[in-house]
Formats: structure tokens, C-alpha cells, sequence
């Protein structure tokens, strides 16, 4: 009788072993498909920095609306410096210069309505011929010229923040208005007195980069 119960006992033993083995056959299996499925099952991030993109072309001048950019992901050392990371950063701000889809946008290429880039001071002047006014509009780069006999160079390769034409029925804005608009440029800061100063005692105008 204990032959029989210790040969049972044997095979049961074996027949547990056998099935344990099996177990962790089929658990050692689905875990190497769980392994090479995870890719796919879990994607990994996305690799790089944030970075605020055009979303489309845009001209100079453009007042970027949210439509306009996206945010795509650049490895850090292919990141231009001064990058933005987000539309919150933009702010409500104006392009200095054309932008290409997919081109990242950084601090230097942008101004507010009322102050230039990093860096620069704006002037106001009011140009010799007002009509010329007409042909700016922010982000537009220019260099300003003395319209004497001289026709030193004042500033160059500087950006046309805005241009304010004036309104209104006071006596001094139809004064204004006979002069021409004002045209308000973005220089760099050490260039802002010296410009603001000739533009006091001698008429100026612009040429179109």
C-alpha cells in the first residue's frame, strides 16, 4: 500500500514539475513578445526640445495668430539659439522678416507693435516725402538716408516697428498730419541718439532692403 502512495506522490511531483516548467515556458515567451511589442504598444516620446514652427509662409509685417505656428520637437544642438518653445512666448507680436512652414521662429525675428528686437531702441521720424510711408509696413527693412546734399547714411539695415498715421481733428494732429505719418524704426541702442538727433535738424528718408 505505501509503494502505491509513494509512486503516486512521485508522479504527482512530476507532474507538477512538468507543468511549472510549462508555466514558465509560456511566461518567459509572453514576456519577450510583451518586450518586442512595447515599441508600439508604448511609443516613446518625442525626442528633442520644443520649439514654436510657422505653420504655413508667412510675409513680414504678419501679426502671428496661433493658426500660424505649431510646435514640432528639434534635438538641442540642432536648436537655433533664442528659439521659442511655445505660442505663449510669441506674445502678440509682429514678424521682422518672411518665415518658411516648418522654419523655427526666435526672439530676434519678432517686435511688438510699439518696440523693436533685443538690443534696440525705437526712434520715431517723420520721412522728407510722406508717400514713401506708404510703401512700409512692420518688419519691413530699410536704411535711413539724410535727404541733403550729403546723403549720409543714418541707420542701416534697420526694421520699421510700425507706422502711425495721424488722426483726429485737433489742431495739432491736422499739423501732424500735413507732415506725414510717423514712421517709428527699431535701431540698435547705441545708434538711437545719434539717428533721433539728425532726424531733429535735417530731413530725412528711407531706402528698401
Amino acid at each position: 500500500m505505501h509503494l502505491f502512495e509513494d509512486l503516486a506522490d512521485r508522479l504527482n511531483a512530476l507532474v507538477n514539475s512538468r507543468r511549472l516548467r510549462i508555466s514558465l515556458a509560456a511566461l518567459l515567451a509572453l514576456s519577450a513578445i510583451a518586450l518586442a511589442l512595447s515599441p508600439v504598444l508604448i511609443p516613446p516620446g518625442p525626442a528633442g526640445e520644443p520649439t514654436l514652427v510657422a505653420a504655413r509662409d508667412l510675409s513680414p509685417g504678419t501679426l502671428l495668430a496661433a493658426a500660424d505656428t505649431k510646435v514640432i520637437h528639434i534635438p538641442g544642438e540642432l536648436r537655433p539659439s533664442g528659439a521659442l518653445s511655445g505660442f505663449r512666448e510669441s506674445g502678440e507680436r509682429l514678424l521682422t522678416s518672411a518665415a518658411r512652414a516648418g522654419e523655427p521662429l526666435t526672439d530676434v525675428r519678432l517686435v511688438s507693435p510699439s518696440h523693436g528686437p533685443p538690443g534696440t531702441s525705437t526712434v520715431p521720424i517723420r520721412l522728407a516725402d510722406p508717400d514713401v510711408a506708404d510703401l512700409l509696413h512692420p518688419g519691413t527693412r530699410v536704411d535711413v538716408v539724410a535727404a541733403d546734399a550729403h546723403h549720409r547714411q543714418l541707420a542701416s539695415a534697420v526694421t520699421v516697428v510700425t507706422v502711425v498715421a495721424p488722426t483726429g481733428d485737433s489742431p495739432t494732429l491736422r499739423s501732424n498730419a500735413t507732415k506725414g505719418p510717423l514712421v517709428l524704426i527699431a535701431v540698435p541702442t547705441e545708434a538711437a541718439t545719434p539717428l533721433a538727433s539728425a532726424a531733429l535738424d535735417t530731413p530725412v528718408t528711407i531706402t528698401l532692403r
